[in-house]
């Protein structure tokens, strides 16, 4: 039950800061790294100027997972810009953010058509192994998956959002890993575990998120085990059937 709840206020206040106008040429999302939380689930949408076409505003909803405070979410609407090149690359296309303060901008690199990579205020690339990027997806509203999801089948559309969300206890050794691959979900960063404000011991949740990017059906298990115990039998085991109209 508390897990459908988590679910329900992520899906919510994702949606709660959401203008879908004939303007918009864009939403955007993934996890980013966060420095005192678990991981930050973003969701920018870039508006232009009719007919002009020209940067206008955007609205990034930022929910910090696991914090000391447990989850929460913020809201930022503002003007952003287009700029030429970065430090590594002189043609490169780099979106600004204003986030209305004083010298305060959030940068991304444009990475083709579908990709928006976290750079810092320099224009540098962030030299981490975690994921730094939000992906096109649909303006639709995100699916949740809990456990008592299993066995069932998800229908969504194309470019729309799906999380998974399952109870974990890392404290244990244990943790769950997708056991399975498939071109018609996309995995949208690596999984986030968020422990939030609950006593030390008592485990939290591991959150998936995912683009279906092509049409047809695709398998989603999920295992729970030790990393070190790969040839023992799961502890538990989840499957979901997620079909892309």
């Amino acid at each position: 039950m508390l897990l459908r709840v988590l679910a329900l206020a992520i899906a919510a206040a994702l949606a709660g800061c959401v203008t879908i106008t004939s303007s918009s040429i864009g939403t955007f999302a993934g996890f980013l790294p966060c420095a005192d939380c678990a991981g930050i689930l973003s969701e920018l949408h870039l508006y232009v100027e009719q007919p002009s076409g020209r940067p206008a505003r955007y609205e990034l909803t930022e929910t910090y997972l696991g914090s000391m405070d447990g989850d929460r979410s913020i809201g930022t609407a503002g003007q952003w810009t287009t700029l030429r090149g970065s430090a590594k690359d002189a043609d490169a296309t780099v979106l600004q953010l204003d986030l209305g303060r004083i010298d305060a901008v959030k940068n991304f690199l444009r990475v083709g058509d579908d990709e928006l990579r976290l750079i810092d205020r320099n224009r540098r690339e962030i030299l981490s192994a975690a994921p730094h990027s939000l992906h096109r997806v649909s303006e639709l509203p995100a699916v949740t998956l809990v456990e008592t999801d299993s066995g069932q089948t998800l229908e969504v559309d194309r470019g729309q959002r799906v999380f998974v969300v399952l109870g974990a206890n890392r404290t244990t050794g244990f943790d769950w890993a997708l056991e399975t691959a498939g071109s018609v979900l996309t995995r949208l960063g690596d999984p986030v575990y968020a422990r939030g404000a609950t006593p030390l011991g008592a485990g939290g949740t591991t959150l998936w998120l995912f683009a279906a990017k092509a049409s047809g059906k695709q398998e989603l298990r999920f295992e729970y085990r030790r990393a070190s115990q790969r040839d023992s039998p799961a502890a538990r085991t989840l499957s979901y059937i997620v079909s892309v109209r």
